[in-house]
């Protein structure tokens, strides 16, 4: 009877399986424990012994100031003396202000708190550039700059950043008053001459109406006069303006020649660094020694004679305090004087602009007058330029005032906005923060690792990973036998009480209770019995299973499939001759091809007499003909169980052919010899034959492998004989 036909589908692509991963971690989870926790005492040790650090912060906050001009017109917008957020964040932690904040300290000129004589003796060998370590700034816009020092010492992380915040606001008072300063001399000079000049025209107008014998002039000529007073003036201030531009545009370019565009950065003397450390501890220790002892105490005259050594010994290093490195920074002060510069330049070209179209106007005005009489001309251009002269005068008045009021109040762009005090509490270690962060990393740590073992093991280890890669359940767990592999040796065993033989005893139970479920009316006969490679022992488990059906009255017949390398019949203890081939080839009938066992109810169909090399009928070709077909529906039909042995699965293709031919499959595994990819291949192979894996037969288990699932298998062995 022909099958129908078949119809090959290839297996759709799976997702990833979830389930198996979380498996894996399940199965290593002492690992990734031992790991967390001690991740988690690593974590807890170093909060205990570290050292404490205590933070201190205080606030400056940037002013903008409108400064008018020398000589404010309707109409202009006064300038702003501005100062980037930026750039003032920069010039916080810069070398000059971490200079002057030590200064400060030493000299007890910090208002904002007064400093204990031992911190003043700790800062007063402490670098600029040491200091600046302990230091970090933040900028908040608009205007607001925060100065955090993070120190072992509250006092002295409280004293460093009210230091620098009083520093940096001095800086930047110094330079607004010098800029006061140097704004009120230039108004004085230019009041003196304009002075000056005033009492010049006033007895030069004198003189001439009293030779005119003139009181006033006419209307026109007094509109004219006006225009031209009124034009001088506006000349004459934007030509102050233009001489003040161009003034503090040379004042600039002479302070940018002074500055280098980079600044090399300098590294601390670790070796410097961790003495005065030491040095301060030792301060530390003698002040509190001190206050319950003596200075004669022995205790203290030794803590005196450490510190007089490394006095010493910081001293004459003090030439390696400072190291500098390649690499450069640029200078914020640089940056800051170039674009001053450029906004002077532009003013500049705009008060030229201006300064051009005063003098043409002014110049038009003067022609208009020289129409008029001399006597007129004169004393108009007369009262003209007193008038100028009395309004710039007035002005230069008003601006020295504003001068030296600035001057006086000692203003500059930064005030302090909130002062540092002593903490009492430390911000480091966090405890809490080391603790996640252990926690995490401890996790990390191990879920990585238990990736990294699982990817190294390529071999099937348990019984539980070979359910998550097959999906089908394990039939029974035989120890290894240790037993030749003859007729009498299998017999023997299977008539005792042995572990293995209890074993596949328990794999008959299971396999009556898969065909029981699979099948209600008993037609699941025909079983393929393969493994995924050779060495695993599937031709003992056929043997056995069959000797273990036909022990229950059952009729089982052996067909052994595999022609390549049989080996049932010296296992049972038939000729083997005449068999599986012969019967194919129709070189002999099926009767005389099936061979008695010492099992009544047992019979073996050998592999016969192999094809040859030359021959063309290869195995592949017999089990894909009709003929294979027809034999093992003369099988069921005459036998209640079919058990078939075939060659490995990735070996050859014989069991790819027979396995869509039976009721299902049996795999035979042998863990820890066995790789996770050959499983695999297996199952898909058996997909793309559309032949149904029934489970998984794990042989040759060992107690020394120690593998999981024999520690399990093992509580039972008491009720057993022991294997040889």
């Amino acid at each position: 009877m022909q099958q129908p036909q078949r119809v090959l589908v290839r297996p759709e692509s799976k997702p990833l399986d979830w389930g198996f991963y979380l498996w894996v971690f399940y199965r290593r989870l002492p690992i990734i424990l031992f790991l967390t926790v001690l991740a988690l005492m690593g974590a807890g040790i170093y909060a205990y012994t570290a050292p404490r650090f205590y933070e201190a912060v205080s606030l400056v906050r940037l002013r903008k100031q409108a400064l008018p001009p020398l000589f404010a017109q309707g109409g202009q917008q006064p300038q702003t003396d501005t100062l980037d957020l930026k750039t003032a964040t920069q010039l916080v932690t810069t070398f000059l202000t971490a200079q002057e904040a030590l200064r400060l300290i030493q000299e007890q000129k910090l208002t904002s708190m007064r400093i204990s004589a031992p911190i003043r003796q700790y800062l007063s060998i402490l670098s600029a550039q040491e200091a600046l370590s302990f230091v970090s700034t933040i900028s908040y816009e608009p205007d607001l700059i925060r100065i955090s020092v993070r120190h072992t010492s509250p006092e002295v992380a409280a004293a460093l950043a009210n230091g620098l915040a009083e520093a940096f606001v001095a800086r930047l008072n110094r330079e607004a008053r010098a800029e006061a300063s140097n704004e009120r001399k230039f108004i004085e000079q230019q009041l003196q001459a304009v002075r000056a000049e005033l009492q010049r025209l006033d007895k030069e107008i004198a003189a001439v109406k009293q030779q005119l014998n003139m009181v006033d002039v006419s209307e026109e000529t007094r509109a004219l006069v006006n225009s031209i007073r009124t034009y001088t003036a506006e000349l004459l201030m934007a030509e102050t303006d233009w001489r003040s531009a161009m003034k503090a545009r040379e004042q600039l370019q002479q302070l940018l020649e002074r500055e280098q565009p980079f600044v090399p950065m300098r590294k601390e003397n670790p070796v410097l660094a961790e003495m005065e450390k030491r040095l301060a501890e030792l301060e530390s220790q003698r002040t509190q020694l001190l206050q319950r002892y003596l200075p004669t105490h022995p205790s203290i005259k030794r803590i005196e004679e450490q510190i007089a050594a490394l006095r010493q010994e910081i001293a004459r290093r003090q030439s390696e305090r400072v190291i500098e490195v390649p690499d450069a920074a640029l200078n914020p002060r640089y940056a800051s004087l170039y674009q001053q510069i450029l906004d002077a330049e532009r003013r500049r070209m705009e008060l030229e602009e201006r300064r051009k179209a005063l003098a043409t106007l002014l110049q038009q005005t003067q022609q208009q007058l020289r129409r008029f009489p001399e006597q007129q001309r004169r004393l108009g251009d007369l009262t003209r330029q007193l008038q100028v002269l009395e309004q710039a005068y007035m002005s230069l008045l008003s601006r020295l005032q504003d001068a030296q009021i600035r001057e006086a109040a000692k203003l500059g762009n930064a005030t302090i906005a909130d002062v540092a005090v002593v903490p009492t509490k430390p911000v480091g270690p966090g405890i809490v923060r080391l603790l996640l962060l252990a926690l995490l990393g401890g996790l990390a740590v191990g879920l990585g690792l238990t990736v990294l073992l699982e990817f190294v093991k390529t071999t099937v280890t348990s019984s539980d990973e070979l359910k998550h890669l097959l999906g089908v359940p394990v039939l029974a767990v035989v120890p290894e036998a240790r037993l030749n592999p003859n007729g009498e040796e299998v017999l023997r065993l299977m008539n005792s009480r042995r572990g293995s033989a209890e074993a596949i005893r328990t794999l008959r139970s299971n396999l009556r209770f898969l065909i029981m479920r699979h099948s209600s009316d008993g037609k699941m006969k025909a079983f393929l019995i393969t493994s995924a490679v050779k060495g695993e022992g599937k031709s003992f488990i056929s043997a056995a299973l069959a000797i273990a059906f036909a022990q229950t009255g059952k009729r089982v017949v052996l067909v052994d499939a595999d022609m390549r390398k049989p080996d049932l019949h010296r296992m049972l203890g038939v000729d083997g001759s005449v068999g599986l081939a012969n019967v194919l080839r129709d070189t002999a009938s099926l009767d005389n091809a099936l061979c008695d066992t010492p099992i009544g109810t047992l019979k073996l169909l050998p592999a016969g007499t192999l094809p040859k090399k030359s021959d063309a009928a290869t195995p592949a070709e017999l089990f894909s003909s009709e003929a294979m077909q027809h034999l093992l529906q003369r099988l069921r039909e005459q036998f209640d169980l079919v058990l078939i042995d075939t060659p490995p699965m990735l070996v050859v293709s014989d069991a790819s052919i027979l396995a869509p031919m039976t009721d299902g499959v049996l795999l035979v595994v042998e863990l820890g010899y066995v790789t996770k990819t050959a499983v695999q291949q297996v199952k898909e192979q058996l997909e793309l034959a559309q032949a149904k894996l029934l489970g998984v037969v794990i042989n040759k288990a060992s107690r020394k492998r120690g593998y999981d699932y024999y520690r399990d298998y093992y509580h039972y062995a008491g009720y057993y004989e022991r294997e040889p």
